[in-house]
């Protein structure tokens, strides 16, 4: 490779408090064996020594130079960084992150044999905040990458991804709104319009350690962002995701928490939705709850979930009879005696219509004050109510009663197809 021939290679580092680290980062760009790059940190306002650091390096090798100011965040750094690049090929490293010796030369090289690769990445080892090697991530990278892949999962690490510059202008760069799955988002993205190629050798060191963003965030806020940008890009999101992430980190939470994330991110398509209801914002509904519930005929209304408890002075019923009687448009839907104060009722009801009326009325009632000079004619405290489709009941059922299969019973009954 004639050096004549070597396109500038510009790396991106964002950067806020991350001294204990950056130092090693800067250095392995530094010390690459490529003759034409530059390091640019966007640091959004350390207070540690970081500083401190940048400073040095800048008086030190001309390559390097940085932007010490507050920011939007990451993404918003990244895209500083981008603006001010002069490089034909982006590398973007986070400021706990690494290079292995010989990086940026195979990349450069590998771009330089394919014209027609918009991204190429590597594998890359999960390293620990001692910067010893501890695992790869995940594993090796299927080949190709397309949008199909990125859809199932994400086999892309970070920091061994490199883009032609004129690539991550085209797609606009990173997303601002992202805090966590910005880089998920590039590569769909560029997925979408361009080959993604793969190296098959070690790029980099992700460095996963108490405080990283990955360690401490995955759950809060990195699975809900996957799933809202699967949902974005795809329509749809993979048994992958929702079967091998979502559900065993949000598990704790229960099945409601789940069933309105299932519902929030359409894992079983557009299923019924409750549209409106009389409850009283205490979550006591009158004698007669009315609810209003939307259905797509493609996903038909089967199960009404309801979560209640009954207030204890209620006064006592005949043979302590506590009956609901349920009407679905107009119609008997049927009687469905209360076994507890505590209940939870899975309440048949089959709909296929757009818009549909549900009255559930109540054999029993109590007197709740509203104020000094109002009082409330009530039956109950509804904790859930939950319109599902029967698919969502099934994964009710099997969360609540077979859990063991959850996984197994996720791959067997969901299909998803992604919108490529």
């Amino acid at each position: 490779m004639a050096s004549e021939d070597l396109p500038l290679v510009s790396i991106i580092t964002p950067s806020f408090n991350q001294g204990q680290f950056i130092r090693q980062t800067i250095e392995s760009v530094l010390q690459q064996d490529y003759p034409y790059l530059e390091h640019i940190v966007i640091d959004g306002g350390s207070t540690d020594d970081t500083l401190a650091v940048l400073e040095h390096f800048s008086q030190v090798d001309t390559r390097f130079r940085f932007v010490a100011e507050p920011d939007r965040g990451q993404s918003h750094a990244i895209n500083k960084g981008l603006a001010l690049a002069r490089g034909e090929i982006i590398g973007w490293l986070n400021s706990d992150d690494t290079y292995e010796a010989g990086a940026v030369m195979k990349v450069v090289k590998a771009l330089q044999e394919h014209p027609d690769w918009g991204m190429v990445h590597g594998n890359a080892y999960v390293t620990n905040e001692h910067n010893q090697k501890v695992t790869v991530f995940p594993f090796p990278p299927k080949l190709p990458v397309d949008a199909v892949e990125l859809f199932e999962c994400c086999h892309i690490c970070q920091p061994s991804a490199f883009i032609r510059k004129e690539v991550m202008e085209e797609v606009g760069g990173v997303d601002e709104k992202l805090n966590f799955c910005m880089d998920y988002d590039l590569w769909i993205r560029i997925a979408k319009t361009h080959r993604i190629g793969t190296i098959e050798d070690y790029l980099a060191n992700a460095r996963y350690h108490g405080s990283s963003k990955s360690g401490t965030q995955w759950a809060s806020v990195g699975i809900p962002e996957v799933l809202e940008t699967s949902l974005k890009h795809f329509g749809a999101i993979s048994n992958t995701w929702f079967a091998d992430h979502y559900v065993p980190q949000y598990r704790k939470y229960g099945i409601y928490r789940i069933l309105r994330d299932v519902k929030t991110y359409k894992v079983f398509g557009n299923t019924p939705k409750l549209a409106d209801m009389n409850r009283f914002p205490d979550r006591m509904v009158p004698i007669q709850l009315v609810l209003s519930i939307k259905v797509d005929p493609e996903h038909p209304l089967d199960t009404l979930l309801l979560k209640g408890q009954i207030p204890l002075n209620v006064p006592a019923q005949p043979q302590n009879i506590q009956q609901l009687t349920v009407m679905l448009n107009g119609q008997l839907a049927g009687n469905v005696r209360i076994p507890a104060n505590l209940f939870e009722l899975e309440i048949p009801l089959r709909s296929d219509q757009a818009e549909n009326r549900v009255e559930i009325y109540s054999s029993w009632h109590v007197i709740v004050p509203d104020s000094q000079a109002n009082k409330r004619v009530c039956s109950f405290l509804a904790h859930e109510i939950i319109p599902l489709s029967r698919e969502e009941a099934a994964f009710f059922r099997v969360f609540t009663k077979e859990q063991h299969r959850l996984r197994e019973w996720i791959r067997e009954t969901r299909r998803p197809v992604p919108r490529i």
